[in-house]
């Protein structure tokens, strides 16, 4: 197979969605390809923002096993925070 140097890059569509590109290139008058570069700059940032992790900050075991309802210790067993910064 013989390698190009070509700037395109075939994506593979569904039926539905090729259809709508057609339309929307139709409507705008745009090129399918610039219809698809317009899509991408404007879907990319709301992928992120719906998809992105958010690491929520980590608690030391001391302050998990302090929180954790179900384990019985006395006062003298609690660690302070202190000691672990």
């Amino acid at each position: 197979m013989k390698r190009t140097m070509s700037p395109i890059l075939p994506i593979p569509v569904d039926r539905g969605l090729k259809s709508m590109i057609e339309a929307a290139a139709t409507r705008t008058r745009l090129c399918q390809a610039d219809v698809m570069r317009s899509a991408l700059r404007v879907g990319v940032p709301e992928i992120v923002r719906r998809h992105e992790v958010r690491l929520l900050p980590r608690r030391s075991l001391a302050e998990y096993l302090d929180a954790f309802a179900g384990l019985v210790r006395s006062n003298r067993e609690l660690v302070s925070a202190s000691r672990f910064k």
